[in-house]
């Protein structure tokens, strides 16, 4: 039987409250710190990027909450350090880990590196504080912390290993878990009887609209970590990957739905569970962003085109996971994360049609009244996480893809495709190296396998 609507059901993941930062404070450290007091200046960074929270002097180490992780900030004798504990080996070390470590993690050129501290294997930074400019310091904040949270309870279950300084959820109650597996069930569901339409039509823009829709959706309503959520995004890089043969798009999809389906309530009630954030994994919405999407312009026009042609479903797929891209990857101020919300709340389980005339209407609305009128907008392939959203060539065909990396932030391992490449690369493992503090890295080798996009789980 056909599908007929789309069940968009409320977040049960809950909002991140979102505290403004003061880019006064960035300057004034960037003037302290040229100024001589170095000190001073990765104080004053660290205020402007963690609104809100005490820093101290640094002597006593300041510890911050990332989702799962753990982050340690701390100086001594003019070193700054900047650590997060990942796993605890075990004994006998578990060598797929070393691996993986050595592969995915491991890597020229970045600021961090995976360290062995006794059988911990810690993510670190540290060099003389002199040689930390805020700016770097800021970044380096942002790429550890997101980092360290993408790698949480799924290591126990790929490699047997502990994580014993690890932040613990708060688990969802009763009645949220029950909303969640209602959730969870409807949403493979509408997904499975999709992918039929999809076989059916055979057109690349309507698998680019379902696997953007099949992601995003989840990732916006549930609060989903550990290895549930890796498997999810593992295949996401695949059935969302432009590059990719169609066929193989197609049948990654189709083996995520039977997987995702398969899964039963204690184990994605074992995956599930609120988290805090004190760096907002998400980026930051802007006017441009809104115009491009929603505003007038090609991509509404191609929308507007399918409309005219009476193919209602795929014109509201479309513009269903246009919406569920910007909230599950962006940060709103309240009144435009209400009207998106609303848009999305006014065609749950709507007919097709009723469904692509409201959206648009709603599209519309958004764009005239928080868009950037004139102001230079934001072209949608540069935009973060851009890989995430819909994006249409002028040709029937386009590209959706999924993915979550913070700002300022490269992309995130996908560490279930990589267990699998490094199984059979035990030559991988090399000497560990020196670097030029006289620290001594776990693993110093260049990539040999791309990295790929990461959902933090934010939401998730």
């Amino acid at each position: 039987m056909a599908i007929s609507s789309l069940t968009l059901s409320a977040p049960i993941r809950q909002r991140l409250s979102v505290a403004p930062r003061d880019f006064y404070r960035r300057d004034h450290a960037v003037e302290l710190f040229e100024q001589g007091d170095a000190l001073s200046g990765a104080i004053e960074a660290l205020r402007y990027l963690l609104p809100g929270m005490e820093i101290g002097d640094l002597i006593s180490p300041l510890r911050l909450v990332q989702g799962t992780a753990r982050v340690y900030v701390s100086v001594a004798d003019d070193i700054l350090t900047v650590r997060a504990h990942l796993a605890a080996l075990g004994d006998p070390p578990s060598t797929a880990a070393l691996r993986f470590f050595l592969t995915r993690i491991s890597g020229t050129g970045q600021l961090y590196q995976p360290r062995l501290r006794g059988d911990q294997v810690v993510l670190e930074f540290s060099d003389r504080l002199s040689l930390v400019h805020p700016l770097k310091l800021i970044e380096l904040m942002q790429r550890i912390a997101m980092e360290a949270d993408n790698h949480d309870q799924w290591l126990i279950d790929a490699f047997g290993v502990t994580t014993p300084d690890r932040e613990p959820l708060t688990a969802l109650s009763d009645e949220e878990f029950e909303r969640a597996w209602t959730i969870w069930q409807a949403h493979w569901e509408a997904v499975d009887a999709l992918m039929v339409e999809s076989r059916r039509r055979r057109i690349i823009r309507f698998l680019d609209a379902l696997g953007a829709f099949a992601v995003n959706q989840v990732r916006y309503t549930l609060p989903l970590f550990g290895s549930v959520r890796q498997r999810l995004n593992d295949a996401a890089d695949d059935f969302t990957d432009r590059d990719e043969d169609p066929s193989k798009r197609d049948a990654a999809l189709s083996k995520c739905i039977k997987e995702m389906r398969a899964i039963g309530r204690e184990e994605l009630r074992a995956n599930l569970g609120h988290a805090r954030y004190a760096i907002s994994p998400l980026h930051e919405g802007t006017p441009s962003l809104l115009t491009s999407m929603l505003g007038a312009g090609s991509r509404m026009q191609a929308t507007s085109d399918l409309r005219a042609a009476g193919r209602a479903l795929e014109a509201s797929l479309e513009l269903v996971a246009d919406f569920l891209y910007l909230l599950a990857h962006h940060t709103w101020s309240a009144p435009i994360e209400q009207s998106l919300r609303q848009a999305l709340d006014a065609v749950s389980d709507k007919p097709w049609r009723e469904a692509a005339d409201t959206l648009w209407s709603h599209a519309n609305q958004i764009a005239r009244t928080y868009g950037s009128h004139g102001e230079g907008e934001e072209d949608v392939d540069d935009a973060p996480g851009a890989e995430h959203a819909v994006t249409y060539q002028r040709s029937t065909s386009g590209a959706r893809g999924t993915g979550h990396e913070p700002r300022g932030t490269g992309p995130s391992p996908s560490p279930n495709k990589a267990c699998r490449a490094l199984a059979a690369e035990p030559s991988l493992l090399g000497r560990s190296q020196t670097s030029p503090t006289g620290e001594t890295p776990l693993l110093h080798a260049p990539r040999s396998v791309p990295r790929c996009n990461v959902s933090t789980g934010a939401h998730p």
